[in-house]
C-alpha cells in the first residue's frame, strides 16, 4: 500500500473522529444549555405569587386518569372553595375530562402553564417531572401519593439514576451543580405518602425528603376493594362473574431485558388447565413486554390493550400470578392465592432494580421459574385458597399497617385541607369511604 493511500485514510480517520468527538460535544452542550434553562425557569416560578384556592392535579406520568390522585380529585373538586385542575400529557384525558365538566389542560399549554406556576399544592401519583412541566412548579407544595408498595429501588436509591448518582457524586462540585438538576423534580415543600413503617423508612432516602414529611396514610386507589360503586360495571360481566386468574408481570429494564412471552408459556396445556377447572386466564402484560399472546385459545385472554382500571382487575381475580411487580401487595387485602413466576429472578436481580427487602421473605406464595411447576401450583391454588394465608398476612402487616388496611380517602383529604392548606375547620363526607371496612367479595 502506498504512502499517499496511507496518508488518505489518515485523514479520513482525522475527519471521522473529529466529527465523531463534535457531535458529541454538541449532545453534551445541549444538555447543559436544557438543564441550565429547566433550573433557571424552576427558581423563577418560586417567585410567582401562588394561590393558596388553586390546586393542580396529575398522575400516570401524565398520561393517565386512575389511580391514587383520580380519587382525591374527584373530591375535591366538589368543594366550591377551591378551583382543581388536571394537567395531562395526553389529549384523548383532556377531552374527556372537559366532556365531564372539569377543568383540565395539557401541560405545556398557556393555560396550563400558568395554573401549574400558580398553584400552592400539586397532587400527582409518579414525579413532577412526569406527571407535570417540571419547571413551573418549583414553588408550590407537591403532596406525591405514589402509585403502589413495591421491592424495587427507585429514585434516590437506585444506583442507576441521576438522582443517587448526583447525591453520592465524591466530587463536591459536581455534587453541588447537580443537585440544582434534581431539585427541579421536587417541589419548594415535598410530601410523600407511605402505607406503613417498614415503607416509611425506606422512603426519606428514596424521595429525597425529610422524614417528617412521610406521611403514612395509605392508598386511596384501594378503596375500590372495600366497596362496590358505578365504576365497578366498567369490567365486564365475564370477567367480574368468570373465575379468573390474573397474570399481571413487571418491566425488565424497561423492555431491554424482556423474554417473549411464548417462550416461558405453554399456552396449550394451560388453556387444558382452564379449560378443566372452569377459570379464564387474562394476561394484563406491561407496555414494555415481548411477544403476542395467541389468540387461538378459548380461555386465554389478552387484555393489555383494554383501558380496565388495574385495581378493578384485582378485585375481580380470584389468583394473582405475578413476578416481580407492586401490585401483589395491594393484592394482599384482599387474602387471596398469590404465585410468582420468576423465570428469570437472578438476570432481574443482576440486571435490574435492586430491591428494599429479600425477595423470599416477602413474596406470600409459591415461587416457581419453571412453567411445569406453575401448572401444579396453580391448581393447587385452585384447589386450597387458604394455603399461604398466614404468610401473607404476615407480609400484608409488612407493607400496610393495620389503619391502611381499609378505606382511606377521607382522613387523606382530611390531612390536606387541615395541614397542607390551613384550614381550621373540615367536614369531609367521601362517600367512597363508606361500607363495612372489609374487601366486597
Amino acid at each position: 500500500m502506498s504512502n499517499e493511500i496511507l496518508q488518505w485514510i489518515q485523514i479520513i480517520l482525522l475527519i471521522l473522529i473529529f466529527i465523531a468527538v463534535s457531535s458529541s460535544l454538541v449532545k453534551r452542550v445541549r444538555l447543559l444549555g436544557k438543564r441550565a434553562f429547566v433550573v433557571t425557569i424552576h427558581f423563577l416560578s418560586k417567585l410567582v405569587p401562588k394561590s393558596r384556592k388553586l390546586v393542580v392535579f396529575g398522575g400516570e406520568n401524565g398520561l393517565g386518569f386512575r389511580g391514587n390522585t383520580k380519587y382525591i380529585f374527584l373530591e375535591m373538586v366538589k368543594n366550591p372553595d377551591y378551583r382543581c385542575v388536571w394537567i395531562s400529557k395526553n389529549n384523548r384525558v383532556i377531552t374527556m375530562l372537559r366532556k365531564q365538566g372539569y377543568e383540565a389542560y395539557k401541560h405545556h399549554s398557556l393555560k396550563g402553564i400558568i395554573c401549574q406556576v400558580r398553584a400552592k399544592l400539586v397532587i400527582h401519583s409518579h414525579s413532577i417531572n412526569d406527571d407535570f412541566s417540571k419547571a413551573f412548579v418549583g414553588g408550590a407544595i407537591s403532596y406525591l401519593t405514589w402509585h403502589g408498595v413495591g421491592l424495587k429501588k427507585v429514585w434516590g436509591a437506585n444506583r442507576n439514576t441521576f438522582s443517587y448518582k448526583i447525591v453520592h457524586e465524591k466530587s463536591w462540585v459536581k455534587r453541588f451543580f447537580g443537585m440544582f438538576v434534581v431539585k427541579t423534580n421536587q417541589a419548594k415543600t415535598n410530601y410523600v405518602v407511605s402505607t406503613s413503617d417498614a415503607v416509611s423508612s425506606y422512603y426519606p432516602e428514596t424521595f429525597l425528603v425529610p422524614k417528617e414529611n412521610v406521611l403514612q396514610l395509605g392508598q386511596v386507589r384501594n378503596d375500590v376493594f372495600f366497596k362496590d360503586t358505578e365504576e365497578d360495571l366498567e369490567i365486564p360481566d365475564w370477567i367480574r362473574n368468570e373465575k379468573v386468574i390474573l397474570y399481571m408481570p413487571t418491566h425488565r429494564n424497561f423492555g431491554k431485558l424482556e423474554t417473549d412471552i411464548n417462550l416461558v408459556f405453554d399456552f396449550a396445556k394451560l388453556n387444558e388447565l382452564c379449560e378443566r377447572t372452569g377459570y379464564k386466564f387474562l394476561v394484563k402484560r406491561h407496555m414494555y413486554s415481548s411477544g403476542m399472546v395467541p389468540s387461538i385459545y378459548e380461555h386465554i385472554i389478552d387484555i393489555s390493550e383494554e383501558t380496565y382500571d388495574p385495581q378493578l382487575l384485582l378485585k375481580y381475580s380470584d389468583i394473582l400470578l405475578t413476578d416481580y411487580s407492586s401490585c401483589y401487595t395491594d393484592y394482599l387485602l384482599l387474602d387471596r392465592p398469590v404465585l410468582f413466576y420468576s423465570y428469570d429472578l437472578d438476570l432481574y436481580l443482576r440486571k435490574s432494580n435492586e430491591m428494599y427487602f429479600n425477595y423470599f421473605d416477602v413474596t406470600p406464595g409459591p415461587k416457581v421459574n419453571e412453567f411445569k411447576d406453575l401448572l401444579v401450583e396453580l391448581e393447587r391454588a385452585m384447589d386450597d385458597p387458604s394455603l399461604y394465608a398466614e404468610d401473607r398476612e404476615r407480609v400484608l402487616n409488612i407493607f400496610y399497617s393495620k389503619d391502611n388496611q381499609e378505606p382511606v380517602l377521607n382522613k387523606q383529604l382530611q390531612y390536606i385541607y387541615q395541614h397542607i392548606l390551613g384550614e381550621r375547620e373540615v367536614v369531609v363526607d367521601a362517600r367512597r369511604d363508606e361500607g363495612s371496612g372489609t374487601p366486597s367479595q
